[in-house]
């Protein structure tokens, strides 16, 4: 999520670094169980029988609240970023109850990259803070590691990229410690992308490279489509378009295989704008055309605009002044009811181009 143009960039038209992938987790029963005030001196039978009582009704709980989880990563992953939140809140809730603190902090990590993927950086910061210090406190080295990369994501985003760096390589060497691979791969995956940031391609290409690896090995479907995605920006970035593709392409069936929405619709945007650089107009308007229907089903406003900017220049370069204006002009509202500037002064730069003395909208 980075860059401010039209042509490709890490955040230009649509984000293109996806946020880390929801991980399903194992609970820890312990701490599950409060007291309960009795007004009566209970008998042992009594106690035993309301022990085994507790126990079901916490273990109930906890399978409720697992089940739930499982639930918000799936709206999560076909890009129903509000409907995941009010699940991941549901879960927060049971998760409090039952005390249950890596339950709590992997939840708040969660809604914490929900809201990155929202664009709601500040919301995602005051929860990832929170997740953090609960995982400090119970000191597992790659729970904190997960959590420093979702805040170093979030900087990254605000383009705060030595900051973003330094949380990367904490949690590189804290993954390191506790022998995870899956959060290894992770690390090498975002330092690569603020590597990239920064124009440094040789580097962003050798750590992605180590993160697919670790990703292949792992069988880490999910976010090997997310590195995948991220080399062929690079290749982009650098001019090779037609290696670009091939990452593309391969990103694209992994991202359909698992039924990630939101990642089919930015990648099919990637695939245009190379299509573009390839020459390939009219491919890249059936790229546009099918990221749109992704990517306005799950209610994502600006990225639909800057697609319709973007087919409107096509159709522009084409001679094609009708279908170029209806496109601006759609791109217009939809950059309006997204509170999209950038996308906004676009659309009404290509509009009074077009409009020949028309009103332009105010």
């Amino acid at each position: 999520m980075h860059g401010r143009s039209y042509h490709f960039s890490y955040v230009a038209a649509i984000s293109l670094i996806l946020s880390p992938a929801l991980s399903l987790l194992t609970i820890s029963d312990g701490g599950a169980y409060a007291s309960i005030i009795n007004a009566r001196r209970p008998q042992a039978s009594d106690s035993l029988r309301d022990s085994f009582g507790l126990r079901a009704q916490a273990t109930d709980s906890k399978i409720q609240a697992d089940k739930l989880f499982e639930i918000g990563v799936k709206q999560y992953r076909q890009g129903l970023f509000r409907e995941a939140i009010q699940t991941f809140e549901q879960v927060l809730v049971i998760r409090k109850q039952l005390g249950d603190k890596p339950g709590i902090g992997e939840t708040l990590n969660s809604i914490g990259e929900v809201y990155t993927e929202m664009g709601s950086q500040p919301k995602a910061l005051e929860v990832l803070r929170q997740a953090l210090a609960i995982h400090r406190e119970i000191g597992e080295g790659a729970r904190i590691a997960r959590t420093l990369n979702l805040i170093g994501f979030v900087n990254r985003v605000a383009d705060k990229f030595d900051e973003a760096m330094k949380l990367h390589q904490e949690a590189l060497e804290l993954a390191k410690t506790a022998d995870d691979q899956i959060e290894i791969a992770e690390s090498f995956h975002n330092i690569a992308a603020v590597y990239a940031e920064q124009a440094n391609y040789a580097k962003a290409i050798e750590f992605y490279q180590q993160a697919r690896i670790i990703r292949t090995q792992e069988g880490d479907r999910r976010d090997l489509g997310r590195t995948l995605n991220n080399m062929g920006g690079v290749y982009y970035n650098i001019g090779d378009f037609n290696r670009a593709m091939e990452f593309y392409h391969q990103a694209l069936a992994i991202r359909r295989e698992i039924g990630d929405r939101a990642g089919v619709g930015r990648l099919l945007n990637n695939m245009a704008l190379t299509s573009r650089k390839l020459g390939k107009d009219t491919q890249a308007l059936i790229y546009f055309q099918q990221a749109m229907i992704m990517l306005e089903a799950i209610g994502d406003k600006t990225s639909v605009g800057r697609l319709l900017n973007n087919m409107g220049a096509i159709y522009e370069g084409l001679g094609q002044s009708a279908k170029a204006l209806e496109s601006y002009e759609k791109a217009l509202k939809f950059a309006r009811e997204g509170g999209d500037k950038v996308g906004e002064n676009t659309a009404m730069e290509g509009i009074k181009r077009l409009s020949s003395g028309r009103l332009v909208p105010q």
